[in-house]
């Protein structure tokens, strides 16, 4: 099972967002698929490209896909703030004090510095001793969330993400 904070073996490269979406409750809730990788050369026909070396190097690559047979899905329950960010326009800040692969917690982050000189709290001391940052780090977002509470992570399948979109 994804854990944040740890080296999440099971996941081979960033996953993928396949869903988020943010109720009135201020329930936070993101579904991710794993990353399976193609076959070698996969694809390559298909390469608009007529540059002959870009398609010998992608010859010798692996396309990565969306595994729908391993979603998960994420839930901030009381979330404090969040943030989406493409993964193209991130950068890394070493500054800042991480632990995990792909599902992160910041030790100490900048965000969090941020978030106590923008934000009124008005949470206990004991509530404000449980607050984390959160990173997800998949293939196109980088998703931050600090939240007091431990997110929940189930494993889910397609039906269940499709079946909550019809409700």
């Amino acid at each position: 099972m994804l854990e944040f904070g740890t080296e999440n073996t099971e996941i081979i490269d960033a996953p993928f967002v396949i869903e988020m979406n943010d109720n009135g409750d201020n329930e936070l809730r993101i579904i991710i698929a794993l990353s399976e990788k193609g076959s070698k050369g996969e694809n390559i026909e298909n390469i608009f490209d007529d540059n002959p070396t870009i398609k010998k190097i992608l010859a010798n690559s692996c396309p990565i896909y969306e595994d729908t047979e391993n979603l998960y899905e994420i839930i901030f329950e009381n979330y404090i703030l969040y943030q989406c960010r493409n993964e193209s326009y991130t950068s890394y800040d070493n500054r800042e004090v991480r632990k995990g692969n792909y599902l992160i917690i910041f030790e100490k982050s900048r965000l969090l510095d941020y978030y106590e000189d923008v934000i009124f709290d008005f949470d206990y001391e004991s509530e404000k001793s449980h607050r984390k940052h959160y990173g997800i780090y998949t293939q196109r977002h980088i998703i931050d969330v600090i939240s007091n509470n431990e997110p929940v992570i189930n494993k889910a399948n397609i039906l269940n993400v499709r079946g909550k979109d019809n409700e």
